[in-house]
């Protein structure tokens, strides 16, 4: 670790003051969908929602020495005409816009829920990584991996279509949470804390993570890029807290299912069931 920072330190002046970098990363979170108690949805509609749900995301990081902007690339999906082939993706990503002041550890996310725009701000603590001492090469940078573990509880995602018989879904909370361990892959080579999202505050920018069923890999880092972007927080939007966020959101979620169980369609109930 002595060797990371003392090479982190040498290499401090990579940066010229109010030079703006890019990285582009690619996202793809894989999902566990059981369909086999869903016998009313057609298998070529099951085979285009899993591939729908699969496809990766597309992100981008600017940042300098001080604080970093991650954005999302958002693309114009296919208008489905409310048809019964149609549906909305789930476990998007992150949010739409997230600033990050480095030194700090603060985040501002700026992010649409069910169409209503929310700022979300959260102080980021620091996380307690540890050095394993591997390195790879991660296109012409040398990366180095760090880890940490937390704790989350198994979730898992049930949608009702119809009344299924007058049978009431009910949402089964485990309460018994599990370890799960984060690799993030980061390169001295590019002198800088920044990282995607929530992935940040090691000797160098983050070029890969791995965060349970979460992949993010980089593809390109560009320097002293000429994008009229300016590195501030976000300004629209209803101001909440992470927890204030995650209630919402939580309370949305538990709407929607509802709206599904009561005008879903009209033959027998079917269940789309989405583990994490």
């Amino acid at each position: 670790m002595f060797k990371i920072l003392l090479f982190l330190s040498t290499l401090t002046p990579f940066f010229s003051n109010g030079q703006l970098a890019k990285a582009t990363y690619t996202m793809k979170v894989s999902m566990n969908m059981d369909f086999t108690n869903n016998p009313n949805i057609p298998k070529n509609v099951a085979e285009r929602i899993k591939k729908r749900m699969s496809e990766p995301q597309s992100f981008n990081l600017f940042f300098d020495q001080t604080q970093s902007l991650y954005k999302k690339e958002e693309k114009l999906d296919s208008p489905q005409g409310g048809r019964p082939g149609g549906f909305m993706r789930f476990g998007g990503g992150d949010g739409s816009v997230t600033h990050t002041d480095l030194a700090a550890r603060k985040q501002t996310s700026q992010q649409e829920l069910f169409g209503k725009i929310f700022l979300v701000s959260k102080n980021m603590k620091q996380r307690e990584w540890t050095f394993t001492g591997e390195s790879k090469q991660i296109g012409q940078y040398t990366a180095y991996e760090a880890t940490y573990v937390y704790k989350k509880e198994p979730t898992s995602f049930k949608m009702s279509f119809g009344n299924g018989n007058k049978q009431e879904e009910k949402e089964k909370e485990v309460l018994e949470k599990v370890s799960v361990t984060v690799f993030v892959w980061f390169t001295p080579d590019i002198p800088v804390s920044a990282g995607p999202a929530s992935y940040f505050g090691l000797p160098g920018l983050v070029l890969m993570v791995q965060d349970d069923n979460r992949v993010l890999v980089c593809t390109e880092v560009q320097m002293n890029v000429k994008d009229k972007i300016k590195l501030e927080p976000p300004k629209k939007g209803q101001a909440v807290t992470q927890k204030e966020f995650s209630k919402i959101r939580e309370k949305k979620a538990k709407e929607m299912r509802e709206r599904f169980r009561n005008n879903g369609n009209r033959s027998k109930g079917s269940r789309i069931m989405i583990r994490g």
